[in-house]
């Protein structure tokens, strides 16, 4: 894995800014980092072509001030809206309705995160273009289509550019909306809403001066009855408009706080009108990029649909470490190369002791664990068994360790030697496949032995054009994303050949990822019996092994002089893991399964106790577990393969229309319904089932139809 002593070249795709006011031109809205965090990476094309740095962020100095929403007008609708005769209102459709105020209305994109985040199906409605009657609420049979509602700011103002704020929704419109909601106690969630009456009243008032771009929140004992996964810690806003409100008593309005800011003013409530219909509040605009958003978005999925729901809301923590038995590139503070690095026998025993420490310092985390992609041609498999510090009783105390410590970690087939796969015969792959399996089985190693990980993502059309494999690690040209069919097929053959099913991809590689569904798996277009999970980046660089080498690096690219100027001044280390560990934090809260991925040199013990690699993780842990008690999971990787499978499987069902539920509030049962053979469905709100962060899930292999018990909240 030695590599030439180049500087790599990166392709830098810089964070685009989104904003989040509505879009009118006298208010600019509040903006926040891009909701695809794929556009997010930046790629090593050239030195180490496996290694994917994340972006450091936005450039704040470009972000709007404030954002306010302006007072809207209705529009007198034409003519009132009936229920129909066959109307039952205690039948919903499982299924969640998005209403929009039309193009650039930035929170259709915070609703559907909040709700991709706990897999709630969903429809969205531009207002603006498509009328709201009565025929898109109930179906035919007079069973409601929708078990929700989202309002993606209060009065769902569109933007003539006139100066004026009308109403997406006449008045006709709203009060057939109203009357659904009131029939069939539907909630209604309003993402982003000013205090004020139109086009009806929360309970709140406006606080002449209040408005602000940055504040905090903190929930109170009614917020922590609607956030119970979220501790009492002050969560910040920020780059987020925000009104916050005072209490008004209304004639037949019922209005509880949840939540405030220092001053005590209000920044979310729930409010009941006087025709019963239930609702809740935010103050703040929402983005899927901002912590406020990731943090709140499943107590308001799960009081939206009374904890009964397609889909379920789970966590992961999952962090790879590529070619653990081999040496690897070592760039040392002053950005040279020195002698190659491998990880030490010392170095893993340590890393079983950070792992034991980090289960014990977190309660979220109790069963984390490092998987390591191990490179079996730099082990040694005739050396005997250590599991202390002990080097002048064996020949490679690593590899003598690793049998130690064989059931301490995921172990997963990284190829024997590492190999670029791009332009590879069929039976070199095969055996590098295979006869790495073989020094895993004779190290005692409890491999994920369904899984594989490429060196470099390799073999997978991520590659230089005009590689014959004559070059193969010589760095001759940089990659490009060819597309998964131009995937070495020899590598295929051979991955199928040696009992894999799931194949490790680079995240930050467009075809390696799905792009309609933020959280699944790709079936590969050439073998779909083989499944690609995307692997996150990170900026701990893959050739650094102190404090002081991450950060020389990281300032190489990111500081003043570096070669994409972003920061003002070059970062500190405690800087650097800010940054880095905030974008962990967010793919923890977004509820994809996917692994970041790291390097053998990142777990070198620089000092007693510490790695770069374990410093993520405890900053990573540290952040989360200041706001949320919701359990992360870590799963082996043929687990986790099954998962992400099982689940891409039944969001592409759902899309497809072919997999629904109905829920009967009468009967206390959801209907469970798969139109297009066996499907996996998850049921969250089941009263059986395991449980999760205090909701029970029930999983099912679904063919017709099938009735199952449910407990709301």
């Amino acid at each position: 894995m030695n590599r030439r002593t180049a500087a790599p070249t990166l392709a830098l795709t810089l964070l685009t800014l989104t904003l989040a006011a509505c879009g009118r031109p006298a208010a600019p809205a509040t903006p926040a980092p891009t909701e695809d965090p794929a556009s997010g990476n930046v790629t090593d094309t050239v030195s180490h072509g496996e290694h994917s740095l994340a972006a450091p962020g936005p450039d704040r100095s470009r972000l709007p001030g404030g954002a306010a929403l302006g007072p809207a007008t209705v529009t007198p609708g034409l003519r009132v809206q009936a229920l129909p005769a066959n109307v039952q209102p205690d039948r919903v459709a499982l299924k969640v309705l998005v209403l929009s105020s039309g193009p650039g209305d930035y929170g259709v994109g915070a609703a559907r995160a909040l709700l991709d985040q706990s897999g709630i199906p969903h429809d969205v409605l531009d207002a603006s273009r498509a009328p709201l009657t009565m025929d898109t609420l109930i179906a035919p049979d007079g069973s409601g289509r929708y078990q929700g509602v989202v309002l993606t700011d209060g009065a769902l103002i569109m933007n003539p550019g006139d100066g004026t704020y009308p109403s997406a929704l006449d008045s006709a419109e709203w009060a057939a909306l109203f009357e659904y909601e009131r029939t069939f106690r539907v909630r209604q969630l309003t993402l982003y809403g000013a205090p004020g009456t139109v086009p009806e009243d929360y309970g709140l008032r406006y606080v002449p001066g209040a408005e602000t771009s940055t504040t905090s929140l903190r929930l109170n004992a009614d917020g922590q009855g609607v956030f119970g996964d979220l501790k009492t810690a002050a969560i910040p806003i920020l780059y987020a408009y925000t009104y916050p409100s005072a209490l008004q008593g209304v004639p037949g309005v019922t209005t509880q706080v949840l939540a405030t800011d220092p001053a005590g003013r209000v920044l979310a409530a729930t409010s009941t009108s006087a025709d019963g219909r239930e609702r809740l509040i935010l103050t703040s605009a929402q983005n899927a990029a901002l912590l406020h958003s990731q943090l709140l978005g499943r107590g308001l999925a799960q009081w939206l649909t009374r904890g009964v729901h397609l889909g379920e809301h789970r966590r992961f923590l999952q962090v790879d470490i590529d070619d653990v038995f081999i040496a690897g590139d070592h760039l040392t503070s002053n950005l040279t190369l020195t002698t190659p690095f491998r990880l030490s026998g010392t170095d893993l025993l340590n890393v079983r002791a950070q792992q034991d420490r980090l289960r014990g310092s977190y309660p979220a985390a109790p069963n984390f664990r490092y998987a390591l992609m191990f490179n079996g041609g730099g082990a040694n498999t005739g050396v005997p068994t250590l599991c202390s510090n002990l080097p002048w009783l064996t020949r490679d105390l690593l590899s003598s360790v690793a049998r130690c410590l064989n059931t301490q970690f995921d172990w997963v087939n990284h190829t024997l030697d590492h190999p670029r796969m791009d332009v590879m015969p069929l039976s070199t792959a095969d055996a590098q496949i295979r006869d790495n399996l073989t020094v895993g089985t004779k190290l005692g190693l409890r491999m994920s032995r369904a899984s594989l990980v490429t060196g470099e993502h390799s073999g997978l059309g991520f590659m230089d054009p005009n590689d014959d494999g004559t070059r193969n690690e010589e760095d001759a040209g940089p990659k490009q994303d060819l597309g998964l069919t131009r995937s070495n097929p020899n590598l295929l053959s051979a991955a199928l050949g040696n009992g894999v099913t799931f194949l490790a991809s680079d995240h930050s590689v467009a075809s390696h990822r799905d792009a309609q569904c933020p959280s699944c798996g790709v079936p590969h277009p050439l073998r779909p019996e083989l499944f690609l999970v995307p692997r996150w980046p990170n900026g701990v660089a893959y050739h650094v092994t102190t404090p002081d080498e991450a950060t020389a690096f990281y300032n190489s690219l990111y500081g003043p002089g570096g070669r994409f100027p972003y920061w003002d001044r070059n970062l500190t280390y405690a800087e650097f893991l800010d940054r880095e560990s905030d974008q962990g934090l967010s793919h923890v809260l977004s509820g994809a399964a996917f692994p970041h991925f790291m390097h053998q040199p990142n777990l070198r013990q620089y000092a007693g106790g510490k790695s770069l690699s374990t410093d993520w993780v405890q900053a990573t842990l540290a952040k989360y577990s200041t706001y949320s008690t919701l359990p992360l999971n870590t799963l082996r990787w043929d687990d986790l393969g099954a998962h992400v499978r099982r689940h891409t499987a039944e969001l592409k069902a759902r899309a497809a229309g072919t997999l629904s539920g109905t829920w009967n509030r009468a009967a206390g049962t959801v209907r469970l319904t798969s139109s297009a053979g066996t499907v996996p469905v998850t049921l969250t709100g089941a009263s059986s089932g395991a449980l999760y962060g205090g909701v029970r899930t029930a999983r099912y292999d679904l063919s017709g139809s099938l009735d199952v018990p449910v407990t709301p909240r």
